[in-house]
């Protein structure tokens, strides 16, 4: 069975938007890169709801990895310096200090922070963010209700950042990177590869009409126009940071970024209105691979969480509360255990079927081999029996040491011409007794040597071993045919083999 592919979203939600950036990571490599966008009014948090259920149905999101956005405008931030360069000191100092930006107790917000750099001095710049927990749990509960655990919650600060610093064309630029969104604008600003500032106002406007017609007129003479609107906070905000720079800094160019409306028109008429050069920010999507044909537009925090997804995000910050994350935390390690439990049992399982399945064809097997032998087992028998006889019959016929050979040795070891037998005793378990008349004394002593040398082991000969005993116990002169001749008896006492009788 084909493995189900897993998906990764970027999700932003408001009261008058909904968008997500999907995608499917393979390593950090981008997959079937998707853009969806839907815009509304959802006046309560029932409608809202209802909206964000409807489009995680639609586009069948359910069980996709959701990392979520926080807007700047629903969020206290601050670029702020602090005499350390060390984590977890910072940590401390600034949930230390947290009172002196908010007019909340610690027990009511959600703190995180991240160094954006750190100084020669040993002091480090760090960008800081401080939400209300009713913000953030508002914010989980319309989640929860369309089915949805965050893998975590993201600051749109951060995001941009994070998207801004991922490329190589701006490490040297002053500049301004807007993102427009249905329910306000965030302007930050980024000084080569240093964020220096932020800030995010409220302000609802249909983008994608001002971004077809930038220079239509209000309905009346009061409003001028979302163009004109976008002119006067920009200017606003640049008028502040440089009130907070202390060289008076300037900014000369502006980049706009909107997730579902072309900013190329609007740029245009902001240059006109502002002096400035303003351009569309599209140096961001150099993050997604090639797959900006997707989009609309420019989803400047949605690629920033795209970044941090794939665990290259340089500015990091993450709101989901910790116990939520503890929690989730503990829900995986169950699931983890649960699964290899399960795996275990399975394998448990199989195990024992195999084991069962051997014995079983193991009985089989010995049940068969018993028919068999009981079938072969009398001839079997029969022809072991002939074995043995063949064996034993080789055997004798094979053997050496017969009384013929034996009798044939003796006759060897006389004395050509000057000893003969008359008479031969064989007596079981005894030995031999030869009778006989020789020339003289001497060749009675050659028989009797030649018989104990046919028993040297160089010879080899060990059928013949007893012959070394050989030895002579009568002799006697006597006349045969007016002849001198020795009689003579030569015992050998035993023989080796008995059978040979």
């Amino acid at each position: 069975m084909a493995r189900k592919i897993t998906y990764t979203g970027i999700l932003q939600t408001d009261a008058h938007s909904i968008s997500m950036l999907r995608f499917h990571l393979v390593g950090t490599s981008l997959e079937e890169t998707t853009f969806m966008h839907v815009s509304g009014d959802w006046n309560d948090a029932e409608a809202q709801q209802q909206a964000l259920c409807n489009f995680i149905e639609t586009h069948d999101l359910g069980q996709d990895t959701i990392y979520s956005i926080l807007p700047k405008y629903d969020i206290t931030t601050r670029i702020i310096t602090l005499p350390s360069d060390d984590a977890k000191e910072i940590a401390g100092m600034v949930r230390f200090s947290a009172e002196e930006y908010v007019p909340f107790t610690m027990d009511e917000v959600i703190i995180d922070q991240c160094i954006l750099r750190t100084m020669d001095s040993g002091e480090s710049e760090t960008l800081i963010a401080i939400a209300h927990r009713d913000v953030v749990n508002n914010h989980l509960k319309l989640l929860r209700g369309a089915g949805i655990a965050p893998e975590k919650i993201l600051l749109s600060t951060a995001c941009i950042y994070s998207a801004a610093l991922a490329t190589q064309k701006k490490k040297s630029e002053r500049y301004a990177l807007v993102s427009l969104a249905a329910g306000g604008i965030e302007i930050t600003i980024i000084d080569g590869e240093n964020p220096v500032f932020t800030r995010g106002i409220a302000m609802i406007q249909d983008w994608q009409k001002i971004a077809e017609d930038p220079d239509v007129g209000g309905e009346s003479l009061v409003d001028m126009g979302g163009a004109e609107d976008l002119a006067t906070e920009l200017r606003g905000s640049l008028s502040a940071y440089q009130r907070e720079t202390p060289a008076g800094e300037d900014v000369k160019t502006i980049y706009l970024a909107c997730a579902y409306a072309p900013m190329d028109k609007l740029c245009e008429s902001l240059s006109l209105k502002m002096n400035r050069e303003c351009q569309p920010a599209t140096f961001v999507l150099e993050a997604l691979d090639g797959s900006e044909s997707v989009l609309p537009g420019v989803p400047v925090e949605a690629v920033g969480g795209l970044i941090e997804a794939r665990g290259q995000a340089k500015v990091k910050i993450n709101l989901l509360p910790e116990q939520e994350a503890e929690a989730r935390r503990i829900g995986h390690v169950k699931n983890w255990t649960m699964r290899i439990a399960l795996g275990a049992a399975v394998i448990l399982f199989c195990l024992g079927l195999l084991y069962f399945q051997a014995t079983l064809q193991r009985g089989s097997i010995i049940k068969d081999l018993e028919e068999r032998i009981a079938v072969i087992a009398p001839n079997v028998r029969g022809v072991s029996e002939k074995r043995k006889q063949l064996t034993i019959l080789r055997r004798q016929v094979n053997r050496k040491g017969s009384i013929l050979e034996q009798l044939a040795r003796l006759v060897d070891a006389a004395p050509e011409g000057r000893l003969n037998f008359t008479r031969l005793s064989l007596r079981r378990g005894d030995g031999i007794d030869i009778w006989g008349r020789a020339m003289t004394v001497i060749d009675i002593s050659e028989f009797t040597t030649n018989l104990r040398r046919l028993a040297a082991p160089k010879y080899k000969n060990w059928h013949l071993e007893f012959f070394k005993s050989a030895q002579m116990v009568y002799e006697q002169q006597t006349m045969e045919y007016n002849q001198p001749v020795s009689s003579f008896q030569v015992v050998v006492p035993r023989l080796e083999d008995e059978n040979d009788f």
